[in-house]
């Protein structure tokens, strides 16, 4: 009987890690067909204008790779955003949102890059927008194609025990109706591992109408310091000083006041026990 829940279990996997190869392998094969796009068109710009050699060449993977390439780097993407910056709106938006559904590190770096290269009024909406919608197709990529014994034992394997905590957390804060405070607050915690939130999520009863806003809304603080670091882009010498003991401390701050509406209402109905 073990061995054929086992099987049946192994079985499960086997067809989830099939349909995320699907999924991830066309997501992957539209964003380098945009990507493709786009390097075109610049090289058609800079052709245009006499040039033997297009700027747009001197880009790689690597220019994302860290923040020193990317500094190095910077007047070709100035360049790729004045020449065609639709459709490099466009690609950077996919990029995010490709990056935020797979869980694939590097939010950081995004933020910096439109920080340093977009408006600063478009820039910051816009990474808040992109964070919210990647994370929630995430979520819903959890609850359409996973389950909850799946992620369970992924959990168990990378972060043991934690899930069962957030479980209970959770639980309390929807019996007291503090949720969506809490959600908060796990996000804006700097702690908190962004990738597991957005897959046990689906599992927790957590609604979509609840994650969405509470992702974009918790990680206010976060892209709002990272978008800024990318503004001032010149003067920073190392990425460390994107995130420093002070901006941390910041953030950590930030996480507590999250929980004073939460402290406030408990005195508030301890008080009318009280009373009653």
């Amino acid at each position: 009987m073990t061995g054929a829940l086992k099987r049946i279990k192994g079985g499960r996997v086997l067809v989830l890690v099939a349909k995320l190869s699907v999924i991830f392998t066309s997501a992957l094969g539209l964003l380098l067909a945009l990507g493709a796009i786009l390097v075109h068109r610049v090289r058609e710009h800079d052709a245009a204008l006499g040039l033997t050699t297009s700027k747009v060449d001197s880009l790689s993977l690597r220019s994302l790779a860290s923040f020193e390439e990317l500094t190095r780097s910077h007047d070709t993407f100035v360049h790729v955003f004045a020449v065609q910056f639709p459709l490099a709106l466009t690609f950077y938006a996919s990029i995010y949102v490709f990056k935020q559904t797979f869980a694939i590190p590097g939010s950081a770096m995004l933020n910096v890059l439109a920080g340093a290269f977009l408006p600063s009024l478009l820039a910051f909406p816009l990474v808040c927008v992109l964070t919210s919608c990647g994370a929630s197709c995430c979520y819903l990529l959890s609850k359409r194609l996973a389950s909850e014994a799946i992620v369970h034992s992924l959990s168990e394997q990378l972060l043991p025990g934690k899930l069962d905590i957030l479980r209970s957390k959770i639980e309390n804060a929807r019996a007291q109706g503090q949720l969506l405070f809490v959600l908060l607050f796990l996000r804006i915690f700097p702690f908190t591992p962004n990738w597991f939130l957005n897959l046990a999520s689906p599992w927790l009863s957590i609604p979509l109408k609840l994650f969405a806003p509470s992702v974009g809304l918790g990680l206010l603080p976060y892209n709002l310091i990272t978008v800024q670091a990318g503004a001032m882009l010149s003067s920073l010498r190392n990425p460390s000083e994107l995130l420093d003991l002070r901006t941390m401390g910041w953030l950590a701050l930030l996480a507590i006041g999250m929980l004073l509406p939460i402290v406030l209402k408990n005195r508030a109905k301890t008080q009318i026990l009280k009373k009653e």
